[in-house]
């Protein structure tokens, strides 16, 4: 079930991965464009999670949503979910980011569920 929700983000314009990882960074369920097959999706994960949370924790902004990083080759978003598990979410060039930063959050809390 878990595969199929995460399957869904490919609908999304340029979205070419989709991966929940647990809290040591293993790959739970993943959606990945065949283009990226051998790719280590979840490399340096825990580090930027780690770096985002002091971040926020010194600017006083409480409860890290989501991160994402722009490149003039794609996007990617981060979005810490319960009990360790992250999803992260990357895409081309040509996707909406407003739409994906949206999907994330409407979709985690069944993805929250889904992993209990």
């Amino acid at each position: 079930m878990l595969q199929r929700l995460l399957a869904t983000f490919s609908r999304i314009d340029g979205v070419r991965s989709a991966v929940v990882v647990d809290a040591e960074m293993m790959p739970v369920a993943t959606f990945l464009d065949p283009a990226l097959a051998g790719v280590e999706v979840n490399f340096g994960l825990l580090e930027v999670l780690r770096e985002a949370e002091r971040l926020s924790s010194a600017s006083g902004l409480p409860n890290l949503e989501q991160i994402w990083v722009e490149s003039d080759r794609g996007n990617v978003l981060v979005a810490p979910l319960e009990d360790g598990h992250v999803i992260l979410v990357s895409s081309a060039d040509a996707s909406n980011i407003g739409r994906l930063r949206h999907e994330i959050r409407a979709r985690a809390p069944v993805i929250e569920d889904l992993l209990r």
